[in-house]
């Protein structure tokens, strides 16, 4: 029976080298028993591939005119994939920073503007709106600094 692996594992990734070698090749590139190797691609062993190990099956399934490193390729989507969700908040920041700037930047032109000589009020009214919108802006990301603080550990000292 063929066991269920989950995408961008790197039990499925050791399979794929499979594919392409035998378990008792992949075995001997490693200087591990086929067992040990079998063990690796298993999810319910619990047992992982030494990161060794796994540049030289990548390096064999190369060699043998496989595309790719499905080992090293493996990593990257899920180290990219924790990465995003890791700085998802420096993210949000920064979009909310940039967002900050160009109000600010409008609502600094329109304060100028308001304060000359017989402004009318068209102009303080536009005023009133950037100085508004920059202030919602600037809402958005005390906010979001807030949610950051709130997920760090304050030092001690």
């Amino acid at each position: 029976m063929t066991k269920a692996r989950e995408p961008m594992t790197y039990d499925a990734a050791l399979v794929r080298i499979a594919d392409r070698l035998t378990w008792a090749e992949m075995a001997k590139v490693t200087g591990r028993k086929e067992r040990t190797v079998r063990n690796w691609a298993d999810p319910d062993t619990g047992e992982t591939c030494p990161v060794d190990c796994a540049e030289m099956l990548d390096l064999a399934y190369r060699g043998a005119g496989g595309e790719g490193y499905p080992m090293a390729d493996t990593m990257q989507r899920r180290l990219e994939l924790a990465a995003t969700v890791a700085f998802a908040d420096q993210a949000a920041l920064s979009r909310a920073t940039e967002r900050l700037v160009k109000e600010a930047g409008e609502a600094f032109g329109a304060l100028i503007a308001a304060s000359r000589e017989g402004v009318c009020f068209a102009t303080l009214n536009a005023a009133r709106r950037e100085v508004s919108e920059m202030a919602e802006e600037a809402t958005g990301a005390l906010r979001q600094i807030e949610s950051m603080l709130g997920q760090i550990t304050q030092p001690k000292g």
